[in-house]
């Protein structure tokens, strides 16, 4: 399995963001070492997803929407449009597949994407 920019990205500016807050874009940015622009596009889907907040005034930023301990990974990767399954007929939006009732294989990757679905509902932000 390999993660997208936009997934790796968002899990460590999250996980920045969940040491203090609030937390300015630039600030995750630079720490990080991730574009600003890119981060922007970024934060802009994590927020529509309600895993983060913005916060107003002098001391602004950014800010976890919840607890650290209660945001999973598996959101953060579904927030900004990763999904963990392995071929295109399984997942939050399957693909049509000619051979799908045939496939062989299908009960498989099946298990697998139940496996790192599991794996990555419970890992959260709260990691020590």
């Amino acid at each position: 399995m390999k993660f997208t920019t936009y997934t790796r990205y968002a899990i460590r500016a999250l996980l920045h963001l969940s040491t203090e807050q609030p937390k300015s874009l630039r600030e995750i940015s630079e720490k990080e070492r991730i574009p600003e622009r890119f981060l922007e596009q970024v934060f802009l889907k994590l927020k529509k997803a309600g895993l983060v907040a913005g916060k107003r005034g002098a001391r602004g930023g950014y800010v976890l929407a919840r607890p650290r301990d209660k945001i999973t990974w598996y959101e953060v990767m579904e927030a900004v449009g990763e999904g963990i399954s392995p071929v295109p007929c399984l997942g939050k939006r399957p693909e049509p597949c000619p051979t799908y009732t045939e496939c062989l294989v299908r009960k498989y990757w099946n298990q697998y994407f139940q496996m790192s679905k599991e794996f990555f509902s419970n890992l959260t932000l709260d990691i020590k």
